[in-house]
């Protein structure tokens, strides 16, 4: 009984020191909550986060700012002669089929087939005796008309003639006249001339043959000066112009130079390209007609630039370009324009007198770039 009596006193004082001990613990032991710490450790990655964020950004900001190594040149313009090459080919300079003016037999031809014939000199005559006669008749027709006339005019002045006499005495007068004037032109165009210097290179008749009016007599061709027919293209035609020189080389070697004469005002409509001919000088007539010729047109001379055909490249607008350098070392891309093509060497225009290149790296820098740039001498 007395051992039951005293359990609850000691029971009562455990459990005191128990939840005295707990209090105690709990209030040392524990000094964060969990959701404390689960803050601290957020902020804590976060701040590692952003260290680490900065560091690389800083890294890269580094890396971006370091300048790419590349070799460069500087080039300066220079005056080149442009030539344009195409082929052409080699024309008559004038040509022209005679006829025959007068009706008759031919009694005489001056100029073979092939010949050389100068501007006003004979080819063939027909026969002119029956019109020799006619014109001497006519002759005679005026004196004997002019006489009548004479006396009608005297009759007419002592009024012993009507006015109406007078007027048919002259009309008989003006048509003897215009008969003997015919008959002149007759003969003049008996004789057949050559209107302009050149060869005869054709002949279809022979003396003794009776000849119509109109009737073809042969072909007569100059080709001196010769005519060089070019066809240029529609993008190089700017480029030439009345009086543009041209060298010429022929197949068999020979050359000769020549001149612009004519550009036709229209385009081929299948080609595109304009007819232009040029007239070459040719005395002794050893260029022919309907030869191949090579012409070489010298055009205006222009300052250009010449590099690799590598170093070009293409720009945002997708025209033809090469990269240059500004005077702060960065990168620049520049249209040009190519004039010239060579085998190893381009020229172009387009670029200042004095100017910087990058000849080794330019695929690996962009327009803005700042590069660290090497000089080559």
């Amino acid at each position: 009984m007395e051992f039951k009596s005293k359990i609850g006193p000691i029971t009562a004082v455990v459990v005191t020191s128990a939840v005295v001990a707990w209090m105690f613990l709990g209030g040392n032991g524990i000094t964060v909550s969990p959701h404390q710490n689960s803050t601290q450790e957020v902020t804590s990655s976060t701040s590692t986060s952003t260290s680490t964020s900065t560091s690389t950004s800083t890294s890269t900001s580094t890396e971006s700012k370091a300048a790419y190594p590349v070799q460069a040149q500087t080039l300066t313009a220079r005056t080149i002669e442009m030539h344009l090459p195409l082929s052409g080919s080699t024309l008559v300079n004038d040509t022209l089929t005679l006829t025959n003016s007068y009706q008759g037999r031919i009694t005489r031809l001056f100029v073979e087939k092939g010949g050389m014939v100068k501007k006003g000199e004979a080819i063939l005559t027909i026969d002119t005796r029956t019109l020799t006669l006619q014109i001497r008749q006519a002759t005679l027709l005026i004196k004997q008309k002019q006489l009548e006339l004479d006396g009608i005019k005297k009759l007419n002045a002592n009024n012993l003639t009507s006015k109406v006499n007078l007027a048919q005495a002259e009309t008989d007068l003006a048509s003897a006249q215009a008969t003997a004037r015919a008959l002149q032109v007759d003969l003049e165009n008996a004789t057949l001339t050559a209107p302009f210097s050149g060869i005869l290179n054709t002949l279809d008749v022979q003396e003794g043959q009776v000849l119509s009016v109109g009737a073809s007599v042969g072909v007569l061709v100059s080709i001196n000066p010769i005519k060089i027919s070019v066809n240029v293209p529609q993008n190089k035609i700017q480029h030439i112009t009345l009086g543009t020189q041209g060298n010429i080389r022929l197949e068999s070697g020979k050359k000769a130079e020549g001149f612009v004469s004519y550009i036709s005002a229209t385009a081929n409509p299948t080609s595109r390209t304009i007819r232009v001919e040029m007239l070459v000088d040719n005395p002794d007539n050893t260029i022919l007609a309907g030869l191949t010729a090579a012409v070489d047109f010298l055009l205006d001379e222009q300052r250009a630039h010449a590099f690799s055909p590598a170093l070009l490249t293409l720009d945002d607008a997708g025209n033809t370009a090469i990269k240059i350098l500004d005077l702060d070392n960065k990168v620049v891309v520049t249209p040009v324009d190519i004039i010239k093509s060579e085998r190893e060497q381009v020229w172009a225009r387009g670029l200042p007198d004095n100017v910087n290149i990058i000849t080794v790296g330019q695929g690996f820098v962009t327009a803005g770039d700042k590069v660290d740039a090497h000089y080559q001498h």
